[in-house]
C-alpha cells in the first residue's frame, strides 16, 4: 500500500512542476562543458516562454561555478508585444554579477525596417566578466512602444521565446 502512495505522490510532483514550467517557470541552467572543476560552458537549450515587462531588468537563470575571468554570453530569441500591432522594439541583453550589472540596448526596431508585429532577435553576443564566485546571471531589458497603429504612446510588455542562451568562460 506504501508503494502505490509513493506512485501517487510521484505522478502529482512531476505533474504540477510540468505545469509551474507551463505558465513561465524559470528553467534549470546546466553546465554543459566542464575544465578542471570549472564550468565553461553553461546553457538553456530548450524554448522558454517568459512574459517580460515593459522598462525593466528582467534576470535569467544564474550559471554557478563558471570559471572566473572573460566570458562571452549569447541570446536568440523570437519577441511579441502583449498587445498585438505594429511595434517598436528596443531589445537589451546584459548580466548580472555580484560585482556588475550592465544591459545595452543591441536590437533596435527602427534600425532594422519595416515595423512588425514580432521580431526574430540574435543571435546578440555581449562579452563579459565572471567574478570570483563563478555566477554569472543574464539579464534581459526591454523597451515596446506603439509604432504608426494609432496608439501612439501605448506601451506594453512582451511575450518571448529563448531558443538559445549560452555563457562561454573564455
Amino acid at each position: 500500500m506504501r508503494s502505490r502512495w509513493f506512485l501517487y505522490l510521484a505522478v502529482f510532483l512531476l505533474s504540477t512542476s510540468g505545469a509551474a514550467f507551463a505558465q513561465g517557470a524559470n528553467p534549470t541552467s546546466h553546465c554543459i562543458k566542464r575544465e578542471a572543476n570549472f564550468c565553461i560552458e553553461c546553457a538553456i537549450d530548450i524554448t522558454t516562454g517568459r512574459s517580460i515587462p515593459n522598462k525593466t531588468k528582467t534576470p535569467l537563470p544564474a550559471c554557478r561555478d563558471m570559471k572566473p575571468g572573460p566570458a562571452r554570453l549569447t541570446m536568440e530569441t523570437h519577441a511579441e508585444p502583449v498587445i498585438p500591432g505594429l511595434w517598436e522594439v528596443e531589445f537589451g541583453f546584459g548580466y548580472k554579477t555580484s560585482a556588475r550589472e550592465e544591459c545595452l540596448h543591441q536590437f533596435i526596431a527602427s534600425d532594422h525596417p519595416p515595423l512588425r508585429t514580432a521580431y526574430e532577435i540574435g543571435p546578440v553576443t555581449i562579452d563579459g566578466e565572471i567574478p570570483a564566485d563563478g555566477v554569472i546571471q543574464g539579464l534581459l531589458c526591454l523597451g515596446l512602444s506603439s509604432a504608426q497603429t494609432g496608439q501612439e504612446g501605448t506601451e506594453t510588455g512582451a511575450s518571448l521565446k529563448i531558443s538559445r542562451l549560452r555563457v562561454v568562460s573564455q
